[in-house]
């Protein structure tokens, strides 16, 4: 329960709690809930993106870290691996696969390394990290206050609203304009390079290519996106042998095929499971998932044969280390967005379709719809057009980001329910019987 508060006293409440459960993330927890999500919806913010990025690039050059282009090749005979992050599912289905293939990579001083998207529509970041043990680098990275946070509150960029943003730190590539196959961006070991917030586009996916200037030691590539989408790099002595290109290619593909034979369908089975607890009186409480999460390939999906209970039951939906929401009517999803793009103003913010509707294009930001990740007062199911929504569910659990929740069914009528993260694929019909 909220504290007895006002009503503009709670929402500030509520949002500084879940902006505080989302930065801290508990030692060995997996680190926070928004980590693991598919942040926003690309057929609404692909175009954003681009305009986000020609509109605040130029502005943030002085304050972006060192420039990060290429430097003189330190190996004689450098070689350019490539390595992918995510993956295609089989038929359609809607997984994704928050992982890079291969799970490790050995190089030596000079050689380049090629990051493909390689997965649906799915939002990542390459970003090559100057320390070995990438969990740790997250929590003092990635926690309250870090630089690398995937949200942040709007007051840490002037705004007055209580509300949560996209950092741009995270959102925008680097400054001087590295990372293409000819002009790779030089990692050193001992700073940051971030390619940037893209998003999977089978049609064209992006890539970022990174020159290893790094001394001997051992580091990591991650998403800043999905939490546990790492894997470790060792940058090796010139005279030790390495897997070559070729056999990291296949390496990758062999991995992938094993996701998608083993991991995706444990999380497509775990997605379409329901289960039945009687809780007395005659009544049931149904439990599902919200969607399958094993081995870091998520199923974005709720039970597609839908799910048929009585007036009195309960609906239980279970997080999982993907962020979702339970949304009813399904139509939510395109009244309702996760992401509302505006410009940050003094007092109410201002919506906006792009950086060039802000009188200062900096000011453009993407904030977190406070009505899309917090449940709605009610959870009675009684009436099939009414917004009933459980806010985002995840697991481990937080006080802001619980990891279930419970709907009663009140009424029969046909309810349909959406995920406002994931949209329309992630959706189920709920029959509600006298």
């Amino acid at each position: 329960m909220d504290p007895d508060l006002s009503q503009p006293a709670l929402a500030t409440h509520r949002v500084q709690t879940f902006a505080k459960s989302v930065y801290t993330a508990p030692p060995g927890s997996g680190l926070n809930v928004l980590w693991g999500c598919d942040m926003v919806r690309a057929r609404v913010l692909v175009c954003l993106f681009v305009l986000i990025l020609m509109a605040l690039v130029p502005a943030a050059v002085s304050a972006q870290a060192p420039n990060h282009s290429k430097d003189a090749r330190g190996s004689a005979d450098p070689q350019t691996f490539s390595i992918k992050m995510d993956g295609q599912p089989p038929d359609s289905e809607p997984w994704a696969f928050n992982r890079f293939f291969p799970d490790e990579l050995q190089v030596h001083h000079g050689d380049v390394v090629q990051i493909s998207w390689a997965g649906t529509d799915a939002p990542h970041t390459a970003t090559a990290v100057p320390a070995a043990n990438a969990d740790q680098w997250r929590q003092d990275n990635q926690g309250q206050g870090g630089q690398y946070a995937l949200v942040i509150p709007d007051s840490a960029k002037g705004g007055d609203d209580d509300e949560l943003v996209l950092n741009p730190v995270v959102l925008l590539p680097p400054a001087s304009g590295c990372g293409g196959s000819s002009d790779p961006c030089s990692f050193d070991g001992s700073s940051v390079v971030n390619s940037g917030f893209a998003f999977s586009n089978p049609a064209d996916q992006p890539s970022f290519s990174v020159q290893v200037d790094a001394p001997v030691g051992n580091y990591s590539f991650l998403c800043l996106v999905h939490a546990g989408m790492q894997i470790p790099v060792a940058v090796v002595n010139d005279d030790k042998d390495v897997k070559s290109p070729d056999q990291i290619a296949k390496k990758a593909a062999q991995e992938l095929r094993q996701a998608i034979r083993v991991d995706g369908e444990k999380a497509d089975a775990q997605a379409q499971r329901v289960t039945a607890t009687d809780i007395g009186n005659g009544d049931i409480r149904w439990t599902i998932s919200m969607g399958g999460f094993v081995n870091q390939v998520t199923a974005n999906e709720y039970p597609d044969a839908g799910i048929t209970v009585h007036v009195g039951d309960e609906l239980r939906v279970l997080g999982q280390p993907e962020i979702h929401t339970a949304t009813f009517p399904a139509s939510s999803f395109d009244t309702v967005p996760f992401i509302i793009p505006q410009c940050e103003v003094p007092g109410p913010d201002i919506p906006a379709g792009s950086p060039g509707d802000c009188a200062d294009p900096s000011d453009f930001e993407l904030a977190l719809n406070n009505q899309a990740i917090f449940p709605t007062a009610s959870n009675k199911l009684t009436d099939p057009d009414a917004f009933v929504n459980s806010g985002l569910l995840a697991i481990p659990a937080t006080p802001a980001t619980p990891g279930s929740y419970t709907f009663v069914a009140a009424n029969p009528g046909t309810y349909s329910m959406v995920c406002l993260v994931h949209g329309p694929t992630m959706s189920t019909t709920v029959t509600v019987k006298p």
